[in-house]
C-alpha cells in the first residue's frame, strides 16, 4: 500500500500518513465485516429469486447487508486506522451518512437491474451501477476527512479505484448468478470483501495531505464516536435478515409442480 506523503508546514519536514495505526488486525476485521455482509446479502438474494410477493423485501434486505454493512461499515472501520502526523482528524458526519445512503441505494438499484436470471445485457449495467456506487461510497467517506491543512486527490488513482470497484461488482454479480455450488458461493463473498478493501485502499492512496500545524483543529466528529454506534447497530440489524433466512420456507418445493399420482387399479370381481 502506497504511503501518502505530508508536508509539515512551518519546518518543511516530511511525514508519512499511517493507514494502519491500530495494527493490521483492523484489515482482517474490515474483511470479516465485508464478508459477513456479503454472506447475509447473497442469502437474501437467493430468497428474492424464489419469491414473488416478498421479492422487494428480500432485495432491500440484501441492499442493506451488502451496501450498508459489507461496503460502508467495513470501510468506515478501516478508516479508524488512519493517522496524520502533526494534525488532528475530524469527519463530516453529513458526508458519512450520505455515503451510507448512496451505498444502500446503488446496491438496490443494481440488484433490481440484473433481474432473477443471468443475462449479459443486464449484468453489465448492474455491475457498473454497483461498482460506481461502491467507489462513490468510498469517496464520500474519505471526502469527509478534515485535517489541519488541506487534502488533495490524485485523479488517476481515483479512476483506478473506481475501475476496481466496477470489476469487483460485475464479477460478484456474475459469480452469484451463474455459479451456484457452495464453494463458488464462498469464493463470491470472499471476492466481494477483497474487492471492497482493494477499492478503499486504492482510494486512500489517491489522497495527499498537506499539514499546517498552525491551523486550528477542524470542525467535525471523531470517527470512533460515529462508527462505534453504527457498528453495533449494523451488526444488530443483520440479525433481522439472518432470522428471516433461517425461518423462511424453501420455495423450491413450491416451484416444483407435484408429480401426478398414478390411478390405483383394482381387480374386477
Amino acid at each position: 500500500m502506497r504511503e501518502v506523503a505530508t508536508l509539515a508546514a512551518g519546518n518543511g519536514a516530511g511525514a508519512s500518513v499511517d493507514q494502519f495505526a491500530l495494527g493490521y488486525w483492523l484489515v482482517a476485521l474490515t474483511l470479516g465485516i465485508s464478508v459477513l455482509g456479503a454472506v447475509v446479502g447473497l442469502a437474501c438474494l437467493v430468497h428474492s429469486a424464489r419469491s414473488v410477493q416478498f421479492r422487494l423485501v428480500w432485495l432491500v434486505s440484501a441492499a442493506i447487508s451488502l451496501g450498508g454493512v459489507g461496503a460502508w461499515l467495513a470501510t468506515s472501520v478501516a478508516m479508524l486506522g488512519l493517522r496524520v502526523p502533526g494534525s488532528a482528524i475530524r469527519y463530516d458526519s453529513g458526508r458519512l451518512v450520505a455515503a451510507l445512503v448512496v451505498s444502500i441505494v446503488t446496491v438496490l438499484a443494481a440488484l433490481l437491474t440484473i433481474g432473477r436470471k443471468p443475462r449479459l445485457t443486464l449484468l453489465l449495467p448492474g455491475g457498473l451501477v454497483l461498482g460506481l456506487g461502491i467507489a462513490l461510497t468510498h469517496y464520500l467517506g474519505i471526502g469527509s476527512i478534515a485535517i489541519q491543512g488541506s487534502v488533495d486527490v490524485t485523479i488517476w488513482l481515483a479512476a483506478v479505484s473506481a475501475v476496481i470497484g466496477v470489476i469487483t461488482a460485475t464479477a460478484t454479480l456474475w459469480s452469484f448468478q451463474a455459479v451456484r455450488f457452495p464453494l463458488a458461493r464462498a469464493a463470491t463473498v470472499l471476492l466481494f470483501g477483497v474487492g471492497v478493501i482493494a477499492t478503499y485502499y486504492t482510494a486512500m492512496a489517491a489522497l495527499h495531505f498537506d499539514v499546517d500545524r498552525s491551523a486550528k483543529v477542524p470542525e467535525g466528529v471523531e470517527l470512533f464516536d460515529f462508527v462505534f454506534p453504527m457498528f453495533v447497530i449494523g451488526l444488530l440489524a443483520l440479525t433481522v435478515p439472518i432470522s428471516a433466512v433461517l425461518i423462511a420456507p424453501d420455495r423450491r418445493e413450491f416451484a416444483t409442480p407435484p408429480k401426478p399420482r398414478r390411478p390405483k387399479l383394482e381387480p374386477v370381481g
